[in-house]
């Protein structure tokens, strides 16, 4: 007769059973927690990009402002003729008006005290400038200070004969223009011009004399 020992297969079973839910909980956390990290990190590279993206908006934005404020006064200071003299018969008001509205304070005053040359030759030659702007660049940009390169081509012409509303064109010419700009109160004013092939030495301005 022999004797067949019982291993106790439901304690076994039950010992097995508890490991393999164990795994499956701990596998089970460990994906949770994988899939939290993936969608921390999608998020914060979704707010990163939005915040380069919106920089990056910020200086596409600063540097059309600044070609436009640098366009215009190129345009402004170098158009001018004996229309805009005014009643007094020496001096052109709306002109140093439209441009003075370009520029800083401290640059107007500048402006003002040397415009009156530009206003000699239009009320005792007739003559007359006007501008059109081949092309801007950025040359430099920060905050609240930028330097534009503007590039255009300037007309001069004088009556044909004194007295006369006939007029003659000079020759032509390309001038390339070095703007510089400061930011204040929100508006970008010029606050120094000169010509592109030259560097300014010192306070005085080589471009107040239009």
């Amino acid at each position: 007769m022999s004797t067949t020992t019982d291993p106790g297969p439901d304690t076994e079973t039950g010992a097995t059973t508890d490991g393999t839910s164990q795994r499956r909980s701990s596998l089970l956390r460990w994906g949770i927690l994988a899939l939290l990290i993936a969608v921390i990190l999608s998020a914060a590279g979704y707010v990163g990009w939005q915040l380069t993206r919106g920089a990056d908006e910020s200086v596409v934005s600063q540097r059309e402002q600044v070609m436009s404020a640098g366009d215009e006064f190129v345009r402004q200071v170098n158009t001018y003729g004996p229309e805009d003299i005014g009643s007094d018969k020496k001096t052109m008001p709306e002109y140093r008006k439209k441009v003075g509205a370009l520029l800083t304070p401290k640059f107007e005053k500048s402006f003002l005290s040397n415009v009156s040359f530009a206003e000699a030759t239009v009320a005792q030659q007739g003559v007359g400038r006007s501008t059109s702007v081949h092309s801007t660049a950025v040359a430099g940009l920060d905050e609240d200070s930028a330097t534009v390169l503007v590039v255009a081509e300037l007309a001069i012409s004088y009556p044909k004969s004194e007295g006369s509303e006939e007029r003659v064109e000079a020759a032509r010419q390309l001038a390339r223009t070095e703007v510089e700009l400061v930011k204040q109160n929100g508006k970008w004013l010029v606050d120094d011009w000169y010509p592109a092939e030259e560097a300014p030495t010192s306070e005085s301005s080589e471009g107040v004399t239009p």
